[in-house]
């Protein structure tokens, strides 16, 4: 039997089928307290092409990686993969696409790591499974938390940098300084090739027409913060899908 013929049938076993009775599927919706219909329909619409649908549901149910929704493993896969979605003949071995697979199997792996530290070591702050990805693919597998610490250790002086009041929750400011070098820092030195933002002195070093930039757009984004307290900020953000 060829190698494509016996990952068919592995895609069609029960475990991996994508209907109600399905066990993944059910421990998925316990773990979300959704109904088994509303737990397919959201994976099928978050994860159109099968076989990333068969990877979540062979990932989702594990010890440790029930709260991955079927978005978050969405976001990374095209934050990882860009449109282009993985394939069933990617899992064969030998097949081009087979180190798309295998890469973004270590990238996930990677991200949900990043995740499980910042929630062990930061209590406090929660950060994003996008700006986790986002982290990893910039910092890579060996130390992606160190921009988190630079953050932590040198939050005062960048909340003053970026114009974020430092009268905000300890949370609210980690999460605003984060968002805002993961989502407009990182990509821009990406883009330019400034070498990677690890320490204060890379972060104060930024030409002031950058700061001031960076200003400006944090406040078109974020309109009136400064206005609410820390808890109304902290609904807004959530309501606006920054946070």
């Amino acid at each position: 039997m060829s190698d494509n013929k016996k990952i068919a049938e592995i895609t069609l076993r029960e475990q991996y089928a994508l209907v109600p009775t399905n066990s993944n599927v059910l421990a998925i919706a316990n773990r979300f307290r959704w109904k088994p219909e509303t737990t397919i329909a959201r994976i099928k619409r978050a994860l159109p092409a099968m076989i990333e649908q068969q990877i979540y549901l062979a990932i989702a149910p594990q010890k440790g990686e029930s709260g991955i929704l079927p978005e978050s493993m969405a976001k990374l896969l095209r934050l990882y993969l860009g449109h282009q979605h993985l394939q069933l003949e990617d899992l064969s071995p030998g097949s081009p696409g087979r180190s798309r697979f295998t890469s973004f199997a270590e990238y996930f792996g990677e991200c949900i790591n990043l995740l499980k530290i910042i929630t062990k070591e930061y209590s406090a702050f929660s950060l994003k499974i996008e700006d986790a990805g986002m982290i990893v693919l910039q910092y890579g597998k060996d130390d992606p938390e160190r921009l988190i610490e630079m953050v932590d250790c040198n939050l005062e002086e960048i909340c003053e940098v970026l114009d974020i009041s430092n009268n905000l929750s300890y949370s609210l400011r980690m999460r605003l300084a984060v968002s805002i070098v993961v989502s407009r820092i990182i990509p821009e030195n990406h883009r330019s090739g400034t070498p990677d933002l690890l320490d204060l002195s890379d972060f104060l070093s930024m030409a002031s027409s950058r700061r001031h930039n960076l200003r400006r757009l944090f406040q078109e984004e974020l309109p009136d913060y400064l206005e609410f307290s820390s808890d109304e900020v902290d609904r807004m953000l959530k309501e606006e899908g920054i946070i």
